[in-house]
């Protein structure tokens, strides 16, 4: 009798052990495929797909969701997430470049278009639309790692006050509410302040810190977005052009810029010295580069602000000498400049959203430099800068 007792025991530890793994593994570690809709054709996967972050980093997603809320202060202004840059497609429930993945528990982390993607408005009154790629065009994220942080540093971010705002958005089971409680909220405040793997993994990190690398992804599903990326290419320039201006500034366009920034797209990525470009030397200093590349511009109405150090908020700004350039601005509305080829870039805030005030006399700054088409007439500029519309 207690040897079939000390069995039967046995048997209902293992089982209660078994049980309680499983539930481990399906709270913590169990993959749930995405949506059909995101990974059936590749522009979506592209913006809101998981290329695998989520395993090694993310944020709960009820976590994500609480932050903006609990934590407005932080934000350049309202807005939540869009306020920090990110392009939000009407009728999606995350902005582009924010993947939302079951894998245990709900998480949300970075994919390629955390970086890459873009958006404009063609018109005060109209949508945004969003570009998932634009050539020579990407973020490093850092204002939303340092919301993130910033939010991690506050003595609200605990689990009383966090669930509080979650509870109010949802209701979690028992279980997960223990979760959040005793082990994600906890582990996601470490993360952030540590600021190690929090929305993209090392794959992208790696990337992010040597985008022209010639090695090739390890991954198979990046290797095919990669290529994908390749053969994107930026829609039409939107707004009305002058066709005979535009035949006006081709040749002008070749003859001051082109043995720099082929047309074609076909040029090798020449490095340029900052001794002979001049602008500022900061960005170059810390990737230890003697210059900056000059790349195609394809796609230029899309690109601004403009310089490597996003100093400049125009084409036309760019044309003129650095001292007639804007000493300050304002960076992040996507409305395009009809005038110029940019966006919008004099208002401190439109239609709710506050945009980031930009200082070019601080380190880092600077607007200096790029002296190439400064002394052309007046004319000469328009007629090149409609010809890059057309790019």
């Amino acid at each position: 009798m207690r040897r079939l007792t000390k069995r039967s025991l046995l048997i209902v530890t293992v089982a209660v052990l078994v049980i309680v793994g499983v539930s481990a593994w399906s709270s913590l570690s169990r993959e749930i495929p995405q949506p059909g809709w995101i990974t059936a054709e590749q522009r979506s996967n592209f913006l809101y797909g998981s290329v695998g972050a989520e395993r090694d980093a993310g944020i709960p997603y009820w976590i994500w969701l609480a932050l903006p809320r609990m934590f407005p202060e932080y934000l350049p202004g309202n807005g939540g997430y869009v306020s920090l840059g990110f392009s939000w497609e009407e009728g999606k429930e995350m902005p582009a470049g924010f993947s939302k993945k079951t894998v245990g528990y709900v998480r949300v982390a970075g994919n390629c278009a955390f970086c890459h993607a873009a958006s404009f408005r063609a018109g005060p009154d109209e949508g945004p639309e969003v570009v998932p790629s634009v050539p020579g065009r990407a973020t490093d994220g850092q204002e939303v790692l340092t919301f993130f942080r910033q939010c991690a540093q506050d003595p609200r971010f605990n689990a009383s006050e966090i669930m509080v705002e979650i509870n109010t958005a949802t209701k979690l089971s028992f279980v997960d509410s223990l979760l959040y409680r005793y082990v994600l909220i906890p582990r996601t405040r470490r993360k952030l302040l540590s600021q190690d793997l929090v929305m993209t993994d090392s794959a992208l990190q790696q990337h992010s810190r040597d985008p022209y690398s010639d090695a090739p992804f390890s991954q198979p599903q990046l290797q095919a977005l990669a290529v994908w990326v390749k053969g994107l290419k930026v829609p039409p320039y939107p707004l009305e052009w002058d066709r005979a201006l535009v035949e006006v500034g081709k040749p002008l366009f070749a003859q001051h810029c082109g043995s720099c920034h082929a047309p074609d797209g076909k040029q090798t990525r020449t490095l340029i010295p900052i001794a002979e470009i001049g602008t500022d030397r900061e960005l170059a200093n810390t990737k230890k580069t003697s210059g900056y590349v000059a790349e195609p511009l394809d796609g230029t109405w899309m690109r601004g602000p403009y310089l490597h150090n996003g100093s400049v908020p125009t084409v036309g700004d760019l044309l003129r000498p650095p001292a007639q350039r804007p000493a300050t601005f304002y960076r992040g509305n996507n409305l395009l400049n009809s005038h110029d080829i940019g966006f919008v870039s004099d208002l401190a805030q439109e239609k709710g959203l506050h945009f980031v005030f930009f200082d070019t006399r601080l380190p880092g700054n600077s607007n200096a430099g790029h002296p190439y088409g400064t002394d052309l007439s007046d004319q000469d500029k328009k007629a090149i800068i409609e010809y890059l519309k057309t790019l």
